[in-house]
């Protein structure tokens, strides 16, 4: 007969764990409704800012704030973008809430408050602790549910099945930042399943500033480094320039008119796709594609010549009377010009003193001077960069 031997663990062990039990006492959420009879849940929310005062880092907070919205949107509430949110509001109370209602024409507001987060971990176990509330008001500010919850996970020898290996894997893995995703998510996901479902939902998407329209955009060079960006849409929304995997944001400058300037030292390539993306407060979105020009209508480096008391610019046309120039062949394209402008100076620091402005590719140099600078205007009045000639 064969005798199974028992192992337990050492008395050492015990009190941690016997401890443990006061902490796995819980309850589920609360629910406090001061709902009027037959009164709906707003469709439209803006969560507010939150409260970093707490001692919870601001990475924590900002990770349930997220996984609360995402999931009253899987409840199907419509949720007022966090950008929007934080261009009105000047603190976490918000006292320009009605500003906020009235130019997103959102139906309700949401309060995230988080009290403590506790994270335990034991010698062959982990427990941890999130505890907060949201709280949701209507457009009058009146205060229509509130949901505590105190969201709890646990894991290791004895708080789950299994050996001692496994717990401490269970035990390591709680060390990781991670964890508090999944306990974020959990507590959000609680919360929300507490509160009654929107009523109007296909009203709240179809309304007007849920969607989005993008009428025109457009890019011209505004220096020889520079171009600017514009577009047209649908105000008090969010505008993009996307290139390639790049995503960069466009002002809004008035009420539906959105630029932005970026240099043509970092251009896209020319197969790379650009568009303009116009995306609402609520997460709806309408692209157009725009074409970026590679660069400034007449570049002179390179192209400048100057002989015989006069300059040209090798390869370039006015009025599309092209130069005859030897380097012609060679350029990588032609230069359009518009006007052709002389500057000398004493110094090199300047000043600059403008001696001539032809509707030419050559012109003669000014005599007597030591320093010329040519500059190129080309089409649409975008200036080159000077370049400076020697008087020969």
């Amino acid at each position: 007969m064969r005798i199974r031997k028992h192992r337990y663990l050492p008395h050492s062990l015990l009190l941690p764990f016997s401890a443990l039990a006061f902490f796995l006492v819980g309850c589920g959420p609360t629910v406090q409704s001061q709902l009027p009879q037959g009164g709906t849940m707003p469709s439209s929310l803006a969560l507010l800012p939150s409260d970093y005062s707490v001692d919870i880092p601001r990475e924590r907070i900002d990770l349930v704030r997220q996984a609360l919205i995402n999931e009253l949107r899987n409840r199907r509430f419509v949720v007022l973008d966090d950008a929007a949110v934080a261009a009105v509001c000047s603190s976490p109370s918000c006292p320009e809430r009605t500003v906020l209602a009235d130019r997103y024409l959102i139906d309700g507001f949401v309060n995230l408050s988080l009290n403590s987060f506790a994270r335990n971990n034991f010698i062959a176990g982990y427990y941890n602790e999130l505890s907060g509330e949201i709280s949701v008001y209507d457009r009058s500010n009146n205060l229509l549910v509130t949901v505590k919850n105190t969201q709890s996970e646990e894991g290791g020898l004895l708080l789950q099945s299994g050996q001692i290996f496994q717990a401490i894997i269970s035990s390591v893995k709680n060390t990781k930042e991670h964890v508090f995703e999944t306990l974020a998510d959990k507590f959000a996901f609680t919360v929300t399943e507490q509160l009654p479902p929107p009523l109007d939902i296909g009203d709240a998407r179809t309304r007007e500033g849920a969607t989005v329209a993008l009428t025109s955009a457009t890019a011209s060079w505004k220096s020889p480094t520079t171009y600017q960006l514009c577009a047209r849409g649908t105000p008090h929304s969010f505008a993009y320039l996307l290139t390639g995997k790049s995503r960069a944001s466009l002002r809004e400058v008035s009420p539906g008119q959105y630029c932005g300037n970026f240099s043509s030292l970092v251009a896209p390539k020319h197969q790379q796709m650009s568009a303009v993306e116009l995306r609402s407060p609520f997460g709806t979105s309408v692209r157009q594609d725009v074409p970026l020009p590679s660069k400034p209508a007449c570049d002179l480096t390179g192209r400048v010549i100057a002989t015989s008391g006069n300059v040209s610019v090798a390869c370039s046309s006015v009025g599309g009377k092209q130069a005859v120039t030897p380097d012609c062949a060679q350029a990588v394209a032609p230069c359009a010009l518009e006007r052709l402008v002389l500057f000398t100076s004493e110094s090199p620091a300047g000043p600059f003193q403008k001696v001539a402005d032809v509707k030419s590719t050559s012109t003669a140099l000014p005599s007597n001077a030591s320093r010329v600078h040519v500059m190129a205007i080309g089409a649409g009045g975008v200036p080159s960069l000077p370049v400076a000639v020697e008087n020969k």
